[in-house]
């Protein structure tokens, strides 16, 4: 009896433990073709995702707060952590174009950080149309 207690102790223990490690998602928005704006824990962690079919591939790091996108392109804009706090003093801009084919490096999978600047000359260069506004917004991390 003893030996089977231990064991069901045992079972519960190593349950625990592994979905402890598991990360429980706080936000989860699917944007277009495979992308997906989305925090684990908490929300500061807000990053744009994308699934290749095979892996998920981070393409912008927290924290982002604003995003708008149609077919073509994905629009963000981004707080960066300066140690381990929000920097809200700072926005990059990012331009993500859907039509590139996606790159097991995070980096060629976007254009940014950008000013906002540098995004509107950007935006004009790759014709992003006016209509395309950051259509998301999460006031808690803007």
């Amino acid at each position: 009896m003893i030996k089977k207690n231990n064991l069901y102790v045992s079972i519960l223990f190593v349950s625990v433990m592994l979905t402890s490690c598991i990360g429980r998602i706080v936000y989860e928005e699917k944007l277009t073709l495979g992308y997906e704006l989305s925090a684990n824990d908490d929300m500061s962690g807000m990053c744009i995702y994308v699934n290749d079919g095979q892996y998920q591939i981070g393409v912008i790091h927290a924290t982002v707060f604003s995003v708008g996108y149609n077919q073509d392109f994905i629009i963000a804009k981004q707080h960066p952590f300066v140690g381990s706090v929000i920097n809200k003093s700072i926005t990059n801009y990012y331009i993500i174009s859907i039509k590139d084919k996606i790159n097991a490096s995070p980096d060629e999978n976007k254009i940014g950080p950008l000013t906002q600047e540098m995004f509107l000359i950007k935006r004009k260069e790759l014709e992003i149309p006016d209509n395309l506004d950051f259509s998301i917004t999460i006031d808690k991390l803007k």
